[in-house]
């Protein structure tokens, strides 16, 4: 099973475009050789790479909604007052770092030595 086909699945029914998908699929896969000192890709890591693929999708659209952003901070009674605050918003760079920290356990079975 190909990537963005095991993407496409798991993004059911709200699918972001194709073209979309295949930027954080190359995106991805840039960061995983990188991190793993390769060349290629092992097909054993389709699921990670899928899933890591996911994440980030999803971590753009959270990053993009006004709502997500807006938490409550405080809440008085004594007057009703709410005060809100707003989430961090992330880099890319860093947040493809958070990414390769969270799939560091199964990328490192993968990595290469450089010398």
């Amino acid at each position: 099973m190909e990537v963005i086909d095991i993407v496409k699945v798991k993004l059911l029914p709200a699918e972001p475009p194709i073209a979309l998908i295949d930027m954080f699929i190359e995106e991805v896969a840039q960061a995983i050789k990188t991190y793993c000192n390769r060349t290629d890709i092992p097909s054993e890591l389709a699921f990670t790479h899928a899933n890591m693929v996911v994440d980030m999708i999803t971590g753009e659209n959270r990053k993009n909604d006004p709502e997500a952003q807006s938490s409550v901070s405080a809440i008085k009674e004594g007057d009703v007052q709410v005060t809100f605050g707003s989430a961090k918003v992330e880099s890319r760079e860093r947040a493809t770092e958070k990414l390769l920290f969270d799939y560091s356990k199964q990328l490192n079975k993968f990595r290469k030595l450089r010398w």
